[in-house]
């Protein structure tokens, strides 16, 4: 959230009411120059709000963690005071010393508490901001065994190609690289190109054509040097097959999963044929 440009009137709407679908998109740079930690102020005393919901699944996360963890890539030992400071730095970039950030925090804590809202209502609402479960896109996994997650070794490499899913109701999924011995995540461990090709089981089906993709850093215009260290991540689709060529090797094939709801009653008669059958030799 950025700070206001002037005064505004009240608009009757909430300080943290989003117009668009609950979805957080991880473009990872470079965090800015470090900076000596500057104690933090008194923290202000907690708000009285509902806890967060059950996890409804489907690849949901709770959106504190996200902004945490987002604070600690881009500030390192910085200590948020509070549910609005989390709020702010998650989705701002701020330059300067901590001091400097903290000074930036108040001017626009001061900001939100006027007459518009109050601090009640500003705390209240960053609050019930972060114990939201949002439908996120590109928030890479902590470990190999959480749902949808699949890694694959790359023959003649010591690299893995590893599937994650993002957005289910955007039917996205992620690829990255990661050392197959360590599981962690690489930028561009060597010279690739990755491309979304018709499927080869129906091809006569498919747009007869391929596209080369491209990685959401690079192609947000993020240079190479300025992504975080095994932030880099392509955007793929569930059920979309994909080319991975590399000089000198074999190129390699694969299709994303898609992730299928269970539906109780389709309103339909299903009849069920083989997908494929093996013609004879």
């Amino acid at each position: 959230m950025k700070t206001k440009p002037s005064r505004l009137k009240p608009s009757g709407k909430h300080p943290y009411e989003s117009t668009g679908s609950h979805s957080y998109v991880d473009r990872s740079t470079h965090e800015p120059a470090q900076c000596t930690p500057w104690p933090p102020p008194t923290p202000a005393p907690p708000v009285t709000v509902p806890a967060p919901e059950p996890n409804p699944g489907h690849g949901t996360v709770l959106l504190r963690d996200l902004c945490l963890g987002q604070i600690h890539k881009l500030y390192p030992g910085f200590q948020p005071r509070s549910d609005f400071d989390i709020l702010q730095l998650a989705s701002t970039r701020q330059k300067g010393t901590y001091a400097d950030i903290y000074a930036w925090l108040d001017k626009t804590y001061a900001s939100f508490t006027s007459d518009d809202y109050g601090r009640e209502t500003t705390d209240k609402y960053s609050t019930q901001m972060l114990n939201k479960w949002v439908d996120s896109s590109g928030h890479k996994p902590k470990t190999g065994d959480e749902f949808g997650v699949f890694t694959q070794p790359l023959p003649d490499s010591k690299y893995s190609i590893r599937l994650f899913p993002g957005s289910v109701y955007a039917a996205e999924y992620f690829l990255d690289f990661v050392e197959t011995e360590t599981g962690q995540p690489v930028n561009h461990p060597f010279e690739h190109e990755l491309w979304g090709i018709p499927d080869p089981d129906t091809p006569h089906l498919s747009v007869p054509c391929s596209g080369k993709l491209r990685s959401v850093e690079r192609a947000a215009g993020i240079k190479p040097e300025d992504i975080f260290p095994g932030e880099e991540k392509y955007m793929l689709r569930d059920g979309l097959t994909c080319l991975l060529t590399r000089p000198g090797t074999r190129p390699v094939r694969f299709t994303v999963p898609v992730r299928r709801k269970k539906v109780v009653d389709e309103g339909v008669e299903v009849l069920h044929f083989p997908r494929t059958i093996d013609l004879e030799s």
